[in-house]
């Protein structure tokens, strides 16, 4: 490994905010920081032998914080039947608390790195605190998003049946839901955020549940306005439910980035080796060989799609 590992900490509520720090050996080319999804935990960034997405940018001169939200990974305490938070706490607390932790210890603006859900509360974080998007270089979503509309099996399984229906029975049950217990994905999850997530997945307006604002229409307006970081939509070709092509698209298009953002989809259609699943664009050994080095070339020269369409007519 070309980096160094270790942890720091930020007192959050009655606990802790857990981040993996990924320190380079090398001259620091760029701060960046990287949130997980549901049923989730920063694991899926990075490993104790230096495999993932966030190893391999730490080895290339990248300084990389990987956070875990609350109740998940090594932030503490871990979700119980007590806890009552939610997706709103992320985007209203947490990342606004973590960013300003890393702009007051570095300066600059930092590059901003999401998987699954944890994309969607990227931008909903930024749609709702526009004063953050000076803060932010870049935006990479990995198999983001927001309403779920392509059908498969998998959907009818992972979506319609567990998460829509059994999911909630037991979360109200048991007052979180056990998901290691189960063995189902990464880490536990609570039920708060269970429920807020419902009306997104299902609406048309991307609407707060606790006091009703339009991330959508925040988003798309900054959008026009300029104000938006450049931004990049990554999915993967094998993901059936949970990040499919389609519902990637369509959450770009829904932020107004249509033309303006990169959009990109990993498969063999495209030329690379296999059909990545969801969480396979981070974890499989294959992406570190034909993806990462992508990653590592859009955060030293990102660019609008708009610019590259312009270059292409030239």
């Amino acid at each position: 490994m070309q980096h160094s590992q270790g942890s720091d900490y930020l007192d959050y509520r009655s606990g802790r905010l857990h981040l993996k720090v990924l320190t380079p050996h090398q001259v620091h080319k760029g701060v960046v920081l990287m949130v997980h999804g549901a049923m989730s935990n920063g694991r899926v960034f990075y490993s104790d032998r230096g495999k993932g997405l966030g190893c391999y940018l730490a080895d290339q001169g990248y300084l990389v914080y990987v956070l875990d939200c609350y109740g998940h990974g090594q932030s503490h305490p871990p979700l119980a039947h007590k806890e009552s938070h939610g997706q709103y706490e992320i985007i209203s607390e947490q990342l606004p608390l973590v960013q300003q932790r890393l702009c007051q210890r570095h300066g600059g603006a930092v590059h901003w790195i999401g998987h699954s859900w944890g994309g969607v509360l990227m931008i909903a974080t930024l749609a709702r605190y526009p004063k953050m998007l000076s803060q932010v270089q870049t935006l990479s979503l990995f198999a983001s998003k927001r309403t779920v509309r392509s059908w498969s099996s998998e959907r009818l399984l992972k979506i319609e049946l567990a998460w829509k229906r059994l999911f909630p029975w037991l979360g109200e049950k048991l007052g979180y839901l056990p998901l290691q217990r189960l063995r189902v994905g990464m880490d536990d999850q609570s039920t708060r955020f269970l429920l807020d997530s419902l009306p997104w997945i299902s609406h048309r307006h991307w609407l707060d549940e606790r006091d009703g604002f339009d991330y959508g229409e925040a988003a798309r307006s900054l959008v026009e306005q300029g104000c938006w970081p450049v931004t990049w939509f990554v999915a993967g070709a094998g993901d059936r439910a949970l990040g499919n092509p389609r519902d990637v698209h369509d959450l770009m298009l829904e932020c107004g980035l249509e033309g303006r953002a990169q959009y990109q989809v990993i498969g063999r259609s495209q030329g690379f080796r296999r059909d990545y699943d969801h969480a396979g664009l981070l974890t499989h050994r294959d992406a570190a060989a034909e993806l990462f080095p992508n990653v590592l070339s859009w955060l030293q020269q990102p660019r609008w799609a708009g610019d590259i369409a312009a270059e292409t007519r030239g």
